[in-house]
């Protein structure tokens, strides 16, 4: 399958794989892991207490991508696979990649609760398609900036997980949608911001080095050490090849 149309239903999947978690966090505070079922087509989500939960309106929304992503592989599916086989595949793929990168940042950073760390790791990759930015880039910034936690704040002002100046983007943030200052410390809507900012300096100046030096808005090349650190432990996440 080729890889733009591989990352377009990525990116579908993405979306309901977002609002399942937001649905779904909304009435359990204490989400442990996700569970795609290939027999039933259902997205569930187990608690500490072991208890499952669908959300109703989730289980529609995954449904109807479900059945969106059979259409689309037909005439692409490999020969001899069937095309509700390769729409399921690319949703357990995906959902499991969202879990993977969750218990990364938890692991990075304990004091980050999973549900937060679920959250996160949708907005992630949700953003990262969105605005066409390196995943691996976004989760290496988050993890220099504050080591994923949404409550940071700096001295100098900057908040949330990927640590974002409210007085000096305030009027782009705006326009897209991030309408205060607190908003940042909404876990996906920092990544969101972090996102939109730093995709926009590496279409700026084409070289990630100087896009990053941008960001933090000091010498590129002390930021870049630091996030190189950061993005080789990213790196060896498997979950990066696997969703693109």
């Amino acid at each position: 399958m080729g890889q733009k149309l591989r990352k377009g239903f990525v990116a579908l999947l993405l979306f309901s794989a977002a609002g399942f978690l937001f649905l779904t966090l909304g009435e359990s505070s204490r989400v442990e892991s996700l569970r795609y079922s290939t027999h039933s087509g259902r997205v569930t989500a187990q608690n500490q207490d072991g208890i499952w939960h669908a959300h109703p309106d989730m289980l529609t929304l995954v449904q109807r991508v479900h059945d969106g992503l059979a259409n689309a592989v037909r005439p692409v599916a490999d020969a001899g696979r069937d095309m509700t086989d390769t729409a399921e595949m690319l949703m357990a793929r995906t959902m499991d990649g969202i879990e993977e990168l969750a218990r990364f940042i938890q692991s990075q950073n304990p004091s980050v609760s999973m549900d937060s760390a679920l959250c996160q790791a949708a907005a992630f990759l949700k953003y990262s398609l969105k605005y066409d930015a390196p995943l691996d880039l976004l989760v290496a910034v988050a993890h220099t900036e504050s080591r994923f936690a949404s409550d940071a704040r700096s001295k100098a002002g900057a908040a949330g997980v990927m640590q974002v100046m409210w007085r000096v983007h305030s009027g782009l943030l705006t326009a897209n949608g991030i309408t205060s200052e607190e908003d940042l410390h909404d876990p996906e809507m920092g990544i969101a911001a972090g996102s939109l900012l730093l995709s926009r300096y590496l279409r700026t100046y084409g070289d990630t080095q100087t896009a990053l030096g941008r960001y933090y808005g000091g010498s590129a090349s002390v930021y870049w050490s630091r996030v190189s650190r950061s993005l080789s432990k990213v790196r060896a996440l498997d979950l990066l090849a696997t969703l693109f």
